[in-house]
């Protein structure tokens, strides 16, 4: 919309909000309501009501990420069993599904709700052996010439 025209109004508004909460895409949500997008951010900056909506639909949008992937970790999805000649077929020519499941979504949850116990971890043991530490400083004094 041009630089005038009037981007605050309550329906392109909400329509911004509703798409944004639905989906988590600033641009795709200007574009459904009608919103220049760098006016939609001039809004979230200037506007502190609009700026808390924004941030509530955005958090609404990354919760029903978090259902989703709950879902498919714990209960899994369909697939369909495929093979180099494409689909695998049963007997009566329908088409094999197969029950899968996210290792990697239910390992990615449960890191983030429950780091202390499930974070990566590394340590790096920085103490070296004193017996190291003196055939170094030998081999130092001899590359010196001492």
């Amino acid at each position: 919309m041009a630089r005038g025209h009037d981007t605050r109004t309550t329906g392109q508004r909400a329509r911004f909000l509703e798409h944004l909460a639905n989906s988590g895409n600033v641009t795709a949500s200007c574009a459904v309501a009608g919103i220049d997008r760098c006016a939609a951010y001039r809004m979230k900056r200037e506007d502190e009501d609009f700026s808390e909506a924004w941030k509530a639909a955005m958090d609404q949008a990354v919760d029903t990420l978090e259902a989703e992937a709950w879902r498919r970790g714990r209960d899994g999805y369909d697939e369909y069993v495929t093979c180099k000649d494409g689909l695998v077929l049963d007997r009566e020519g329908k088409p094999v599904l197969q029950r899968r499941y996210s290792d990697s979504l239910l390992t990615t949850l449960l890191k983030a709700h429950r780091p202390e116990k499930y974070r990566d971890r590394s340590t790096v043991d920085m103490n070296i052996n004193t017996d190291i530490a003196a055939l170094i400083d030998e081999g130092r004094r001899r590359a010196r010439g001492g």
